[in-house]
């Protein structure tokens, strides 16, 4: 992707962005130069390209976290839904998390929902990738071949951006060409939603073929990503939230658009197709499940290095750097904790909840110190070294060197000046999974299609429709590469939770565990209710610890939010308030 995200900086320098986000069905204005200039070359129109994927693959990540469209100010997906904690009550996290979504949000949030996305920006955003599609004829310097790849890229881009609101909405209006003020689209059904972002894929491919890019054009959109969101797409349609004769909550007599209206076994096999022709085609390309019989390391290189043979496609535009703007995806997710000062990542840590989601190392539950006697540091520190390698890979533990940097002095916590604890509660221990042996690394580039991700939507699906042997022998891929026992259950409901649990382990932090938890209608036991942190005591000044010795105790205690807000509505997001006042748009129910 560097290439891609490089051109960025010319894209915004040649195409402006039009401030008016509510007509974001006219047509873009441009600024210093028009459509004509822009592709009038093949390096002008490089821009154009890289701003659409940078604006359509955005979805859920605090690109900038100041104001819409990214996230709301100060919240990933992984505070949302409870992986990590904050400490912080001048975001707009505790209010989300406190008391739910609403289609509304706080004054400087200017009429957007306080929600996991702001819906108009989906259009805005879709609208770049439609017109690099609409103009790209123009420009002379490409040959024809060139010109349909692009045109496949966008309409991959545009499907992905569209599933990402399927996800989030069920059925939304459907946008595939540039509008204009005449057009008026009301919202579509999940199934035409569905079946639209199949449609695009389909085209997609035709035109980009097999087609493989070079290392310099690495993150372009190739067949295996095509298929990776058709894959997506077929899951989600597959999961209970949408594959149900019965909506989580009544929309008469449009309960279309938050369901399909029956359930379909079929659709498990649809899905559990899709997902094997990723595999398939990723073992054919390059893109396989990295397993040499080393699970730390294996895991470590899977989520921490650049251009991980396991990630097919991935985000890596930073944004907003230092920790005065506001933050971005390295202060929101930075395993160190000076690197976003006291806005961002210094007030961030692993909830206990998800803790409880990682095995030790010999494939049994871990116990910790409870909420009643305080445990000396060494439990705490004697039982972290217990832990399984996906948990040393994903996690630092306080007064420890993190596992995943091991002999680096930038990363210890004896002389790496950015390695200490401030006086907040920062859960159990920090994210670390995008750093493996990083050195002096501080960006990363966020997975958003990793191959891990297939293997364990087949054991899901398979478990779905009862095939109990096919189910075990995909979810023990994934466990076997972490270090752990097969799974040997035939339990329908046993096998549920254990693959759920693998996903939350394999996956903490990128934006599967939140999502998976609406879909699977699990919102109130695995997002809802009480969260907690470790609470430490010390033996001097609490600021600046950063060694084993400096620790005295710790015990369990709530969180900032000790309790997360869940209401059903929260299945779906809403609409943004001031969009469904403008009458074409259904609002969801609830809101």
């Amino acid at each position: 992707m560097k290439y891609i995200y490089r051109t960025l900086i010319i894209a915004i320098s040649i195409l402006g962005n039009t401030s008016c986000i509510d007509d974001y069905i006219v047509t873009p204005d441009i600024v210093g130069l028009d459509v004509n200039k822009v592709f009038s070359s093949a390096k002008n129109a490089e821009g154009a390209i890289a701003l659409a994927y940078a604006y359509n693959l955005s979805s859920g990540l605090p690109v900038n976290t100041w104001s819409p469209p990214y996230m709301p100010y100060g919240t990933t997906e992984g505070y949302i839904g409870g992986e990590d904690l904050s400490d912080v009550s001048w975001t707009y996290e505790p209010a989300l998390t406190s008391s739910g979504m609403t289609a509304a949000g706080p004054g400087s949030l200017n009429g957007a929902a306080l929600s996991d996305d702001h819906f108009p920006f989906n259009y805005k955003y879709i609208r770049q990738a439609c017109m690099v599609m609409e103009n790209i004829d123009k420009v002379p310097d490409l040959t024809e071949a060139d010109k349909a790849i692009i045109k496949g890229e966008m309409k991959g881009l545009i499907a992905f951006r569209h599933m990402e609101m399927l996800k989030r909405y069920g059925g939304v209006p459907l946008v595939d060409r540039s509008l204009t003020v005449l057009d008026y689209l009301e919202r579509s059904s999940v199934q035409q939603t569905v079946d639209f972002i199949l449609r695009l894929c389909n085209e997609a491919e035709v035109l980009i073929g097999d087609h493989m890019w070079s290392t310099e054009w690495t993150g372009r959109f190739n067949k295996g990503i095509l298929l990776a969101i058709k894959a997506e797409t077929l899951t989600y349609a597959a999961r209970p939230l949408f594959n149900t004769d019965k909506p989580y909550l009544d929309l008469s007599p449009n309960n279309q658009f938050i369901c399909l209206g029956n359930y379909s076994e079929q659709r498990w096999q649809d899905a559990i197709k899709a997902n094997q022709d990723v595999i398939e085609w990723g073992k054919l390309n390059g893109y396989v499940l990295i397993d040499t019989d080393n699970p730390f390391d294996d895991f470590g290189r899977a989520v921490g290095i650049v251009n991980s043979p396991e990630v097919l496609l991935a985000y890596n535009q930073q944004g907003g750097g230092a920790s005065t703007t506001g933050g971005g995806m390295l202060n929101m997710y930075s395993a160190n904790p000076q690197k976003g000062g006291t806005v961002d990542c210094d007030y961030r840590g692993t909830s206990y909840e998800m803790l409880m989601n990682f095995h030790k190392n010999d494939g049994t539950d871990q116990t910790w110190a409870g909420p009643v006697t305080a445990l000396p540091y060494q439990d705490y520190y004697d039982r972290a070294q217990e832990m399984e390698p996906r948990f040393k890979a994903s996690i630092w533990c306080f007064g420890i060197d993190p596992w995943n940097n091991p002999g680096d002095q930038f990363w210890s916590v004896r002389s790496g000046w950015h390695m200490n604890k401030s006086t907040k509660n920062q859960g159990i221990g920090r994210n670390i999974k995008f750093w493996y042996k990083a050195g002096t690394r501080d960006w990363f580039e966020f997975p958003i299609y990793r191959m891990s991700e297939f293997y364990l939507n087949m054991a899901e699906g398979y478990n779905e429709i009862k095939d109990n042997a096919n189910a075990l022998k995909y979810v023990n891929i994934i466990r076997n590469r972490g270090g752990l026992t097969d799974l040997t259950t035939p339990d329908y409901s046993t096998l549920k939770n254990n693959i759920e649990r693998e996903w939350a382990v394999e996956f903490y932090n990128e934006n599967q565990f939140y999502p998976h938890a609406r879909h699977w209608k699990k919102g109130d036991t695995m997002i809802g209710g009480r969260k907690n942190v470790f609470k430490f005591t010390y033996v001097a000044a609490a600021w600046g610890v950063r060694l084993p010795e400096d620790f005295r105790t710790y015990k369990l205690a709530p969180g900032m939010i000790g309790s997360y807000a869940w209401y059903d509505k929260m299945y779906l997001s809403p609409f943004n308030q001031e969009e469904v006042n403008k009458g074409y748009l259904v609002q969801n129910p609830g809101y």
